[in-house]
């Protein structure tokens, strides 16, 4: 059994490892840049929070308009 879990652990680090960029790799993509699309999510992720506030306003507003019984 313990064999089995430091296989599995093992092939957990080295997957993990291989789709992590490491930290030179990082330092020469990173200028410190926004890209559109960063913007464009951005955006889109105030839209979704603002849209979300609204129904949420809108479906309180009604029930409370619902007469107890």
């Amino acid at each position: 059994m313990l064999k089995t879990q430091v296989q599995i652990t093992e092939s957990w680090r080295r997957a993990r490892e291989a789709a992590l960029p490491t930290s030179t790799d990082r330092l020469e993509r990173d200028r410190g840049e926004v890209t559109a699309q960063t913007a464009m999510i951005a955006l889109l992720v105030i839209a979704a929070v603002a849209a979300g506030t609204i129904i949420a306003s809108r479906i309180t507003g009604n029930a409370n308009k619902i007469p107890s019984p």
